[in-house]
């Protein structure tokens, strides 16, 4: 299932190297990534597609110390081909 989140993140690029590990780490593919510098801090919208459960990424993300918020934006089913 294909999940989209906005992520604020401290304008720090470690940050954002910090987050992407997660990512990787907890079994999310990233499959698409916009980043924008905006009011002193990194903002994120990403999509990534996983079979494990969004609150698994999310709930890690919000532990990190350089994330100021996360949000679930839309979920997407993948259709069979």
């Amino acid at each position: 299932m294909k999940h989209t989140l906005t992520i604020a993140l401290k304008n720090q690029s470690v940050a954002v190297e910090r987050f992407l590990r997660v990512a990787r780490h907890r079994g999310f593919d990233l499959t698409t990534m916009n980043l924008e510098m905006a009011d002193e801090a990194f903002h994120v919208t990403m999509t990534v597609d996983s079979d494990k459960p969004i609150y698994l990424l999310t709930s890690q993300l919000n532990k990190l110390v350089d994330v100021k918020h996360v949000n679930v934006e839309n979920q997407f089913q993948q259709q069979a081909i």
